[in-house]
């Protein structure tokens, strides 16, 4: 046989001798089959790390994991969170960065309501994979924890990815009004007025409590759009909006009062008196302030006198709902 001939038939020998051998030991392979052995869920994860943290480097550290995975799905599927929870922390203590195991433990926090838990290991699992719906829970817990910055910061992923949805774009609304960030309450209402229009009732929502909700959406949005726009001594804007917003909630008496001024300051004195009185009668903190204002209104097309005023009030009040 010739040299060449013969050095490949040992290098394949070899290869072959190599390939044939077992990749683990019989030890290593009876605490596997352990593992798998085990019925109880809490032993069977016992068994896995033990395995893990002994045999970092095992051939069947990929089978052992498999069968951890096994019991976290089963813990799952039965919405057993508080056993998943102390399971996945045993795990994590050896294997910490485990996204597997943080995304299965963040959505057993969200179940079982403990938003803190939940937003730190949702962020983790949102930085590897990234969609509307997580962004959309973290929203809703940062809000439920009274966090702003942080709800602003996870609303605005939410309505990023999640254009149409008129539950985040609500709340970033009022929470941009709140914070007199006029620019961002006015963009988000005006998304969230389009969003709520286009919408369908929940199935589980009655007809009841859709319509209520709608109403109340409607109303809240065009009043900060309205209340923006008279800011910014955009008096046609704010009434057309604020106009709209009494549409669905007829008692805003700030809505009125802001009304009174607009139709003021456009010359529009009789529409400005019926107004301010309608914010009067509703008794709310422009009470006193709609008053001064319609009297001195009705003085400067009355002679300075208030005789008669009585008709522009009862008139308003048959207006109200």
């Amino acid at each position: 046989m010739a040299p060449l001939q013969s050095l490949l038939l040992v290098a394949g020998l070899a290869i072959a001798q190599a390939q044939e051998a077992p990749k683990y030991t019989a030890e290593e392979y009876k605490a596997y089959q352990a593992v798998t052995a085990e019925v109880d869920p809490a032993k069977k994860v016992d068994l896995a790390v033990a395995f893990i943290k002994e045999r970092p480097e095992s051939t069947l550290r990929q089978h052992v994991v498999a069968a951890y995975q096994g019991v976290m799905n089963d813990l799952q599927t039965g919405a057993k969170w508080n056993d998943l929870i102390s399971i996945g922390d045993r795990f994590l203590a050896l294997v910490p960065d485990d996204i597997f195991t943080i995304s299965l433990m963040a959505t057993a926090y969200q179940k079982s309501g403990n938003n803190a838990k939940f937003v730190a290991l949702g962020e983790k699992v949102f930085a590897k994979n990234p969609t509307g719906n997580l962004a959309y829970y973290l929203a809703k817990a940062y809000l439920d924890l009274k966090d702003d910055a942080k709800f602003l910061q996870w609303g605005e992923k939410t309505v990023e990815m999640l254009p149409d949805n008129h539950e985040i774009l609500l709340e970033m609304t009022k929470k941009s009004g709140e914070k007199s960030k006029n620019a961002a309450a006015a963009k988000y209402a005006r998304q969230c007025i389009k969003a709520i229009q286009a919408a369908s009732k929940p199935e589980a929502a009655s007809e009841k409590d859709w319509k209520q909700y709608v109403s109340n959406t409607m109303a809240t949005c065009y009043n900060i759009i309205g209340n923006v726009a008279f800011a910014a001594q955009d008096f046609a804007g704010a009434i057309t909006n604020l106009e709209n917003s009494l549409k669905y909630y007829g008692r805003n008496e700030i809505a009125f009062y802001h009304l009174g001024q607009s139709y003021w300051q456009q010359g529009k004195v009789d529409l400005a008196m019926k107004n301010f009185a309608k914010a009067y009668l509703l008794k709310g903190k422009t009470s006193a302030a709609a008053k001064q204002q319609l009297d001195n209104l009705y003085k400067s097309t009355h002679q300075q006198s208030l005789a008669g005023q009585e008709r522009v009030i009862e008139k308003a009040k048959s207006e109200l709902p």
